[in-house]
């Protein structure tokens, strides 16, 4: 059996601010797998350019969160980054209508 991971997943990042879709961000996800990961950000948001970008352990954990904030599995987070550090967001479907 796999072990449950923290993946860190891109959307739209390879896009120009100015073309960059209402999903585009840094997500975390609970996934075993990199396919997986993928997978999820992609059933969560709609559509886009989803990418894994890597997995974040305890070793190489950022000093940008308040704690020890982590993912259970299958569950997927938007982080958005402000005032120095990383805080999660419920993640929106691409045919949302925006706040």
């Amino acid at each position: 059996m796999k072990e449950i991971r923290q993946a860190i997943v891109l959307v739209d990042n390879y896009r120009r601010p100015s073309r960059q879709r209402n999903t585009a961000g840094r997500y975390r996800v609970g996934a075993k797998t990199e396919k997986e990961a993928e997978e999820l950000v992609q059933k969560v948001i709609g559509f886009g350019s989803v990418q894994f970008y890597y997995w974040e352990d305890k070793d190489n954990r950022s000093s940008f969160y308040d704690s020890d904030q982590i993912v259970s599995y299958k569950e997927v987070v938007k982080e958005v980054f402000k005032d120095g550090k990383f805080y999660f967001v419920k993640p929106n479907h691409a045919c949302e209508k925006q706040l």
